[in-house]
């Protein structure tokens, strides 16, 4: 019980770090406008249920894939195609900033330790 304490405590001094830095919260709310987008898309052009085009949204942006839900449309093939190519590169831009946050975070703690 105590590690997954000191595990969340370090998540969020890390989700801290990150929410300072101007280019992550563009970033942030790009993933948000784009998922955004996808669930709207596949609830009305697939009909869809909104969590359906919400849970196919994220796994084709995670380029997970399951394979349980497909566009069906000629439409929503070619608005995935695109909708991969986008996304993809804005959750990585995210998953990077995460990472040079917690690289930030690693040496900070390392900094502190040398100091004492």
């Amino acid at each position: 019980m105590v590690a997954f304490f000191l595990l969340f405590r370090s998540l969020w001094r890390i989700l801290r770090i990150l929410f300072r830095q101007p280019e992550q919260k563009a970033v942030m709310l790009a993933v948000l406008f784009i998922l955004t987008i996808g669930t709207f898309f596949y609830h009305t052009v697939e009909g869809m249920t909104y969590l359906d085009g919400l849970y196919f949204s994220v796994m084709t942006l995670a380029t997970v894939g399951y394979g349980d839900l497909a566009p069906h449309t000629a439409v929503g093939k070619f608005f995935t195609i695109v909708y991969v190519l986008v996304g993809v590169g804005i959750l990585t831009a995210m998953i990077a900033n995460f990472n040079r946050a917690l690289i930030e975070y690693h040496q900070k703690k390392r900094d502190e330790s040398k100091n004492e």
